[in-house]
């Protein structure tokens, strides 16, 4: 019996090893690498057979080996962040490349010291990718995110070629308004002047629970820039070049026959008797402005090795300006580098260092430029020693290409960024992390100004102006982390000390008289020079931080943050220190088992709120102190000894503290259908507490700076929404994303001040004493109401008879005529005067939106970012210039159109009076307030990538050119040129001619990785 079974126990190996040698005959080795979009290997992708359980994953570059049974014809290939692909299998070797999944909750975002995935969120953090920004012809981040995020309102109103954008998350939250805060791979820095291309992700914290990790430096947001790092295990090098044109949007003056006419209308004595075809015609407009170009190129290498991963990089941008003499140039490099050091230590640097050299518009950029006659020439060959055309008779302007000309300024920074860092992994799952960073910022400029003589405008002495400004600061960080799962339950907290020290050095220097025309200081016997300057080395704030996150089966969140700063030089002592903390929770609602069965469409939806305080302290050092300057030495007795005294020129306020923001959110995040859909909507109340602002002084003290204080409260409610749909029909890829933020701003109070309203804003001709509304203030700012409302008369209509004249109220001193503006009589005290003024317009807008529209077939791929506002007022400035001869210059053809002028009986434009008595033209109304609403095609980009085989022949691993167009095109009822107007926090919105026109570029590009 022994025997049998021993037989058969043989005869059952046997078949068994028989069938494994017939399913292995059958088995086939696969081979082959995955890629992400640009080609680099994804290690850690997952290859798998469709419907089976056999799969391995992908190694370094990308690579991954196993054997594939008989009979299997197609593979699963996933990885996080991308779009999974079904494979067929052709052959032995597969190369596959994944698109990124643009799904909102699977993504990982960078918060404060760390990193999560956006389904574990429970604050509002708005994201947007490296690659979808990396080609705008932009060299600021504030201005690449325009359209993309809810709330975040971002305002380009220069075209000027270093002119960056202002940015608003949540709606102006202080009268001193704090800017965002930039964090670049860990470290605070400016926003401005980083490479697109070395741009992986920004993240923006838009709520306290998410920002208050950063407690007082938070109050504006926080946008968290992440750079590249190397991948793939060789070297990847790419290259990209940009060319592109710009061009002005500028509006036409009169020219010389319409300019004589106007004046002969008004003036029929006007040059009697002269040939007008022999005057000159010079169109000042196309003598300052014209065509312009940028070009823009990169270079890249990275890599990953199993000790060592490598990104280095360096680009080139130049703009010329399309206003005359005006350009910027700027260049910049990059090392990031991460070493591992065995399985616990990881060592790494981050070095950024950029250089702009612009030559500013020195002469303000006045769009068009109304103090000019096209009756005076630019030059003068008659007169080889000031060759400068001369003012004519009844000009007293100067040559405004003279000025320029003569003026010759350049300036220079230079901004180095470099940390160190070590990282250490502890025992009980922690981890220490310490950071050690060093910046150094330097900004020069020398302005020489030569003699000139332009007729009535001239001088005789040149002037050459220098400063200097330098500003290091040291930054220590030191982090511990813990991050462990156990269970249902999973913890990750993180505690933390930083400290910044900043040193300012400045130096200011002015010669009368120089010798030559240089930027030398070369001293004549008739030289005159002064300098001054300041050196403050006490820069100093101190911070500790802690965080802590808990889950609980990745179904319930709660988080909590807090932070403690000092600021050593902007509060005295008792208000140095300010705690900043913040609470949120969170309930992914689709993990639940009854939602899985009621809406098994809905894969994510997640509810979470917050609440938390943050802080603000965006004014100038010391004013909790007093300062004094020294006065004209004096004797106090007939022939005594001089005395020098001093004087006070700054009021202390030992009092003044931290401004807070207290803030509320609830948000809802969702995906359906298969991920192919997502939305996100939040609410915020946003309430700032303890405003710092600055209190003008009356002149009469002899002292002209402002008096800092705490003077009230504003609040900003509002509502983010967020929507986006992506899909494919054959090779046919499409996404379409859209965002709108309704915000309502309201000052509650303006307690220190007895809430007495504050008065902002103007419609002069870049001087404060000069233009067509000289001492007006055209906003104001009172509790009830939003920050710098537009204050003025309101307008009824235009009288067009005696008869409606006589039975309305007019100005003391003044009676209307026919054609003038009919002013309303607010009060009701049957007088216009002062007491009539009142709100004509809200420069915020009630509502901000973007859409983004990709489009990809076959290699083609069309984008397409639109942005607008909605429910938002423009103080229209230009068009008082525009209609109205300005002082003893010109104006536009739109003055033909005046009531009475000419031929002309009542039209839609008042009347002109050089005096303007009744003030239609030089006094604020709502004549010149318009509808600011507008949707902009911002930037319309179309590309083409080039298909893997045609490239692997010359050894490049992706090819793509592109044309692309930047500011396109604007939908909008606004008279003016362009509705995107910024400003400040009680002077915003106001279009006026000294605004540096906008423009369009169009531009050709290329980029390549090898």
């Amino acid at each position: 019996m022994t025997k049998t079974r021993s037989l058969s126990t043989f005869l059952l190996c046997l078949l068994m090893l028989l069938q494994c040698y017939r399913t292995y005959a059958q088995e086939t080795m696969l081979t082959g690498t995955v890629t992400d979009e640009t080609g680099t290997g994804l290690t850690g992708a997952t290859v798998a057979v469709k419907g089976g359980k056999q799969g391995t994953s992908t190694g370094a570059a990308g690579k991954f080996s196993f054997i594939v049974p008989a009979g299997v014809s197609t593979l699963l290939i996933s990885y996080v962040g991308y779009e999974t692909r079904e494979v067929p299998v052709t052959g032995k070797e597969l190369n596959i490349r994944l698109q990124p999944q643009n799904t909102l909750l699977n993504a990982v975002v960078v918060v404060g010291y760390g990193t999560q995935k956006r389904a574990d969120l429970t604050g509002a953090i708005a994201s947007a990718r490296g690659e979808d920004i990396k080609s705008l012809p932009v060299t600021n981040v504030q201005e690449a995110l325009q359209g993309r995020m809810a709330g975040v309102e971002v305002v380009k109103s220069s075209g000027a070629p270093d002119a960056t954008a202002s940015i608003i998350i949540r709606g102006v939250s202080s009268l001193n308004n704090a800017p965002p805060l930039y964090i670049v791979d860990g470290v605070r820095q400016s926003g401005d002047n980083i490479n697109m291309q070395d741009i992986a992700s920004v993240d923006v914290l838009k709520d306290a629970s998410a920002a208050a990790i950063y407690g007082s430096a938070a109050a504006g947001g926080v946008i968290i820039i992440t750079t590249k790092k190397g991948q793939g295990a060789k070297p990847t090098i790419n290259f990209s070049a940009r060319y592109g044109v710009t061009t002005p949007m500028t509006l036409d003056l009169l020219d010389r026959n319409d300019f004589v006419k106007l004046k002969r209308t008004l003036d029929p004595n006007y040059l009697s008797g002269v040939d007008v075809d022999t005057l000159p015609n010079t169109n000042w407009v196309k003598e300052l402005y014209g065509h312009a170009k940028e070009d823009n190129y990169n270079l890249s290498v990275s890599g990953n090795t199993p000790g060592v991963n490598y990104y280095v990089s360096a680009f080139y941008n130049g703009q010329s300006g399309i206003y005359r003499n005006n350009s910027s140039y700027l260049s910049g490099a990059r090392v990031n580098t991460d070493f591992k050091i065995g399985k616990y230590v990881k060592l790494g640097e981050q070095l950024y260092v950029w250089s702009r050299s612009t030559k500013p518009e020195i002469v303000t950029a006045i769009n068009p430029p109304f103090r000019s006659i096209p009756i005076m020439p630019v030059y003068d060959t008659r007169d080889p020693k000031s060759p400068w055309g001369k003012s004519p008779i009844g000009f007293g302007g100067p040559n405004l290409v003279g000025q320029i000309e003569t003026a010759h300024i350049l300036n220079n920074k230079f901004n180095l960024q470099g940390n160190v860092f070590a990282e250490v992994q502890l025992p009980l799952y922690l981890s220490f992390r310490t950071t050690f960073g060093y910046t150094y910022y330097n900004e020069n400029q020398s302005y020489f100004q030569d003699a000139y003589n332009f007729g009535q405008v001239a001088t005789t002495i040149n002037q050459l102006q220098k400063f200097n400004v330098n500003q290091p600061t040291i930054m220590s960080n030191y982090t511990l982390s813990f991050d462990h799962a156990f269970g249902k339950h999973a913890l990750n907290a993180v505690i933390g000390y930083e400290q910044f020290k900043t040193t300012y050095n400045s130096q200011y220097a002015t010669q009368t008289s120089v010798g030559g025309n240089s930027f030398s200081f070369i001293q004549t016997s008739a030289s005159q020079a002064t300098v001054n300057g300041s050196y403050d080395p006490n820069g100093l704030i101190k911070s500790t931080f802690a965080r802590l996150n808990y889950n609980f089966n990745s179904r319930y969140y709660l988080s909590g943050t807090i932070r403690r700063d000092g600021n050593f030089t902007v509060f005295g002592t008792g208000n140095q220190y300010g705690t900043f903390p913040s609470g949120s929770a969170g309930w992914r609602i689709s993990e639940e088992p009854f939602f899985r069965s009621l809406l098994p469409q809905v894969s994510q939806l997640k509810l979470r709120g917050s609440y938390g305080l943050l802080g603000n302290s965006n004014i100038g050092a010391y004013k909790f102190l007093s300062t004094y300057d020294q006065v004209n030495a004096q004797n106090f007795t007939p022939g005594g000894a001089p005395f020098i005294g001093v004087t006070p020129t700054f009021l202390s306020n030992p009092n003044v503290k931290w401004e807070s923001v207290y803030e509320g959110n609830i948000g809802l995040d969702a995906e359906l259908l298969d991920s192919k859909m997502f939305f996100t909507i939040e609410w915020y109340n946003k309430t700032t507490k303890n405003m710092l602002y600055g209190l003008p002084i009356p002149l009469s003290s002899g002292i002209t700076t402002p008096f800092y204080t705490n003077i009230g409260s504003v609040r900003n409610r509002g509502l983010e929404i967020v929507l986006g749909y992506k899909d494919k029909v054959g090779d046919f890829h499409y996404s379409v994303s859209a965002n709108g933020a309704f915000n309502n701003n309201k000052v509650l109070n303006l307690d220190n001040i007895n809430n007495n309203p504050i008065l902002d804003g103007n419609n002069n001709y870049g001087n404060a004493s000069f233009g067509i509304m000289v001492n007006q203030p055209i906003t104001i700012t009172k509790a009830g109401l939003g920050f710098g409302q537009f204050y003025g008369y309101r307008v009824e209509g235009i009288y067009k008879t005696e008869d409606e004249i006589s039975k309305h109220p007019q100005q003391e001193g003044n009676r209307a005529r026919p054609g003038d503006l009919i002013f309303a009589d607010v009060d009701g005290n049957g007088v216009i005067n002062d007491k009539d003024r009142t709100v004509i317009g809200n420069p915020n807008p009630k509502f901000i939106y973007g859409a983004n529209i990709r489009l990809d077939w076959k290699g083609f791929d069309l984008a397409m970012l639109f942005n607008g506002a909605a429910g938002v007022d423009i103080f229209n400035g230009v068009k008082a210039y525009a209609s109205f001869p300005f002082a003893d210059g010109n104006t536009t053809s739109k003055v033909f159109n005046a009531s009475f002028l000419g031929s002309n009986q009542v039209t839609d434009q008042p009347r002109i009076d050089n005096n303007d008595p009744n003030g239609n033209y030089s006094r604020s109304s709502s004549y010149y307030v318009e509808s600011g609403n507008y949707v902009k095609l911002k930037n319309l980009q179309l590309g083409y990538t080039f298909s893997d085989d045609l490239l692997r022949s010359v050894s490049i691993k992706t090819a793509r050119i592109y044309v692309m167009a930047n500011n396109l095109f604007t939908i909008t009822k606004y008279s003016g040129i362009d509705p995107e107007l910024s400003g400040t926090v009680t002077a915003r919105g106001i279009d006026a001619v000294w605004q540096y026109p906008h423009a369009r570029i169009y531009s050709v590009g290329l980029d390549l990785a090898f």
